[in-house]
């Protein structure tokens, strides 16, 4: 998934230096998640600190793995 506000943070502290991931903010919005705000430019401002950002990796799976999870605690 997409890096959400909080996870953006943290990468910066943590010393990350590559984001790699599957489904997008839309995927995960259109099963009822809410990320919460972030930078348009969350991309661009990861890059210019030198953390390099690969999208889409296997995006449909991902996808599934965020319905299956959705599924799930909604089962609770």
């Amino acid at each position: 998934m997409e890096p959400c506000c909080q996870c953006l943070g943290v990468l910066l502290w943590a010393g990350v230096t590559s984001v790699v991931f599957g489904a997008r903010l839309e995927d995960a919005q259109a099963i009822g998640f809410n990320e919460g705000p972030r930078s348009l430019h969350w991309e661009k401002e990861l890059k210019q600190r030198g953390i390099s950002v690969t999208r889409e990796v296997m995006r449909p799976q991902a996808v599934e793995v965020l319905q299956s999870y959705f599924a799930l605690i909604c089962l609770r």
